[in-house]
């Protein structure tokens, strides 16, 4: 594909940005980040209202609004001070990102399935919370062998930097939609790789239902398909930020598939754990998650949506 005047454009106004708040010291460049996360939430009133509107349907009476908006800022200014550290990490000069990171019980965790099940896969789903960025640059990085999907956009070179912002070196990037998509996920956990997955958004088709927030979510079913279809173990890794600069990872599971149920059944099974224990982490700490997906996670599906394609059984090696 040949690249356009507009690509070039995006691009190059994309790097000259990243590279001058990568060349920020690091907690300058969090105060840039949580003096535009003040601007855009005084500017931004619609999504701010929803975000409050939808905090105060999960937390119920207890919460005020006060209280809601006070958890709609910190989740804005999280977000920001993600994007800030994935810039600082990734930027103009990468380089290693100067706050604790408590990972190592974790992580020890999952190099100990590794070693006790050479050649057997897993799947990390990793929700909005804390700085889920780091996770696709961190654990790479201390030889877990990872992969995700991504989506397509207009712009493929400004894709491809942000994947490369975004993952560490090695990490394999499969695109979502295309001939090939299942084919490669199936083989890359056949071969003992770990696939990196958001659990908590929204399906626009009709895919696994789950019990959410109160109400009930309709998820992608990748999560539990796969895990079913490929018998590989699903970890849950809750990332929390702590004060400005420092972060953690909680893990959970492995959760087994169950051969005995049908993958459907599995499925639900599987991500209905998953969700409720990111149901209990968000409500401990909802200034964590982030609230402002365009795609609320309890809205209902459209009456026309067509049902999510499910994952074909993989052929035997």
């Amino acid at each position: 594909m040949k690249y356009r005047l507009r690509h070039w454009a995006e691009y190059l106004l994309l790097r000259g940005f990243c590279g001058l708040v990568a060349r920020l010291p690091y907690r300058l460049a969090l105060v840039a980040a949580a003096g535009l996360a003040r601007i855009g939430f005084a500017l931004l009133h619609s999504r701010r209202r929803e975000a409050i509107r939808r905090i105060r349907f999960v937390l119920g009476a207890g919460c005020s609004p006060r209280q809601a908006r006070a958890v709609a800022w910190r989740s804005l200014r999280n977000m920001a001070f993600n994007l800030a550290e994935v810039l600082y990490i990734g930027g103009g000069r990468p380089r290693p990102l100067p706050s604790t990171i408590d990972m190592q019980e974790p992580l020890e965790r999952v190099q100990a399935y590794i070693r006790a099940n050479p050649g057997r896969g897993g799947i990390f789903a990793c929700p909005h919370m804390g700085n889920w960025e780091l996770a696709g640059i961190v654990v790479p990085s201390l030889g877990i062998d990872m992969f995700t999907l991504t989506g397509v956009q207009k712009n493929p070179m400004v894709q491809d930097y942000l994947q490369r912002l975004r993952h560490a070196p090695g990490v394999e990037l499969i695109e979502r939609g295309s001939g090939t998509t299942l084919r490669k996920i199936f083989a890359n956990l056949r071969k003992g790789k770990f696939l990196a997955i958001m659990p908590d958004l929204r399906s626009r088709q009709p895919g696994v239902r789950v019990r959410f927030f109160g109400g009930e979510a309709n998820l992608y079913p990748g999560l539990g398909h796969f895990a079913h279809q490929l018998d590989v173990p699903i970890f849950l890794a809750i990332m929390r930020r702590h004060g400005w600069t420092r972060h953690s990872i909680e893990l959970h599971g492995p959760f087994e598939p169950d051969p005995d149920l049908s993958k459907e059944a599995d499925a639900v099974r599987l991500s209905q754990i998953v969700m409720d224990i990111i149901d209990a982490e968000i409500r401990k700490d909802p200034g964590q998650w982030f609230w402002y997906n365009k795609r609320w996670i309890l809205d209902p599906l459209e009456p026309d949506a067509a049902p999510e394609p499910a994952p074909a059984q993989p052929s035997q090696p």
